[in-house]
């Protein structure tokens, strides 16, 4: 399975296809823009959905991302794993889109703090 780290990516993007596996609430909230968000457990039957092309395959740290990679090259598509995922794309100061959710759609646990607090953050650095 071929792996580039997010500053290869960061070279050719945006003339590129990403793929983000993370599920819709995930890619919601921060993604990089003009990638197409199909979740890990539909890929197997959204395969009409993808282009014909490279595919750079991403998800939050690389683990669904490298599943996703080894499924889309056993089905014959070109697929590229971004090592790290958007974590380290977001780390290395990358453009992401960010769609934090309304409070009522937040997961509950430890995901809706870091997420109220990200949300909070976002709000103070832009106001």
């Amino acid at each position: 399975m071929r792996s580039i780290t997010p500053g290869d990516l960061a070279a050719i993007w945006p003339r590129t296809v990403v793929v983000d596996v993370r599920r819709q609430d995930e890619y919601a909230v921060a993604h990089i823009p003009g990638s197409l968000n199909i979740p890990l457990d539909e890929l197997p039957f959204r395969q009409q959905d993808l282009p014909n092309s490279t595919l750079y395959v991403l998800c939050g740290s690389g683990k669904r991302s490298s599943k996703a990679t080894a499924l889309l090259t056993a089905q014959g598509h070109d697929a590229v794993n971004i090592a790290g995922g958007i974590t380290e794309w977001y780390r290395e100061g990358h453009p992401v889109s960010y769609a934090p959710p309304a409070p009522d759609e937040l997961p509950s646990g430890r995901w809706r703090s870091a997420l109220e607090k990200l949300a909070n953050w976002r709000g103070r650095s832009t106001g």
